[in-house]
């Protein structure tokens, strides 16, 4: 985590640094990203660098979190339960959309949780990156549990198989789409992530379903 002392640093200066090292971190990940060109284009020195950050690592932290908060990746707790049998699967497509169109306009958001997710074996000896590894795993985790939880007290999904199983195969599939979806944005529009990403949940839907 940043220095307490990075909440008084400018709030333009701020944003633009977090939007630049998001940009780096996104196209090369965090082992080949280069901390001295994020500094250079963010027009920050290294020793003002150090005052924020103990280290690129500690950046990188820092913007994946950014990135989590911009992309409002889970729904509030009472937004989940809320959610009725009619409403459960619509509303799931919704916010699942969301995510996926602000990474229209900017990319670099979804390419920074992805390179989270990437971090090597060797970058995982870090202890830093080790806990932002298991923080990230640890809230998608949770969240698409609290959604499993709630399509279960409705009926919408099965019970008959270890919860852990259900979250793993919704994250492969919801994975493998985000995958394909960020490799091909250039080429997407608004309406073909929409029908995409419904037609993901239809697939989760169909796969969670409970036995008849």
């Amino acid at each position: 985590m940043p220095f307490s002392r990075f909440a008084r640093m400018p709030d333009e200066k701020r944003e633009r640094l977090m939007i630049v090292a998001a940009q780096e971190f996104a196209a090369n990940g965090f082992e080949a990203a280069s901390f001295n060109r994020i500094l250079e284009e963010a027009q920050i020195g290294k020793s003002s660098a150090y005052y924020y950050f103990e280290d690129k690592a500690d950046l990188f932290c820092t913007v994946t979190q950014y990135c989590i908060d911009r992309l409002q990746l889970a729904p509030p707790d009472e937004e989940v339960s809320s959610l009725t049998a009619e409403t459960f699967w619509s509303e799931l497509a919704r916010i699942h959309d969301q995510p996926l169109l602000r990474t229209l306009e900017q990319p670099w958001l979804f390419g920074v949780v992805r390179a989270a997710e990437r971090l090597t074996r060797e970058s995982l000896q870090r202890e830093t990156l080790a806990q932002l590894a298991r923080y990230l795993n640890s809230y998608i985790a949770t969240n698409m549990g609290a959604m499993i939880k709630r399509g279960q007290e409705l009926g919408l999904i099965r019970t008959d198989l270890p919860d852990d199983l259900l979250i793993a195969w919704f994250r492969a599939v919801d994975g493998a789409s985000d995958n394909w979806l960020l490799a091909h944005l250039e080429q997407l529009d608004q309406e073909a992530i929409t029908r995409i990403s419904h037609q993901t949940i239809a697939t989760i839907q169909h796969m969670l379903a409970p036995l008849v």
